[in-house]
């Protein structure tokens, strides 16, 4: 989904339109460099020469993970599933670093029984 953009033509302003109709439109020369563009989901205004169209069409077509979970997944939700993460990595290091004798006595036991039979 492209992104969205308003743009002033001096006094009356036009839009939504996609970053590809605004980098046409420059191509055709119906705005120009000076013309103020802002995007849809925003108020702050910007001038034409200053954003880089191509750039955030191509952000938009392939988001990062990140944006992709921002966008889709709550804070909450983020912050709850690096929480649980975070439980079970500890909780995982905390068993190997308490059972490790035990599976390593396992192992040799392991390996002199198949000595002994082999």
């Amino acid at each position: 989904m492209a992104r969205e953009f308003y743009y002033d033509t001096g006094g009356k302003k036009v839009g939504p339109v996609t970053g590809y109709d605004l980098l046409r439109l420059r191509t055709e020369g119906s705005v120009a460099d000076d013309t103020w563009v802002r995007r849809a989901n925003s108020s702050t205004w910007r001038r034409l020469a200053e954003v880089d169209l191509s750039k955030e069409e191509e952000e938009e077509a392939n988001p990062s993970l990140w944006r992709l979970l921002t966008r889709h997944v709550s804070w909450r939700g983020l912050l709850l599933f690096f929480a649980v993460v975070t439980v079970l990595i500890a909780l995982f290091i905390g068993l190997v670093s308490v059972a490790w004798p035990l599976l390593f006595v396992l192992l040799i036991l392991w390996m002199l029984n198949r000595l002994i039979k082999g």
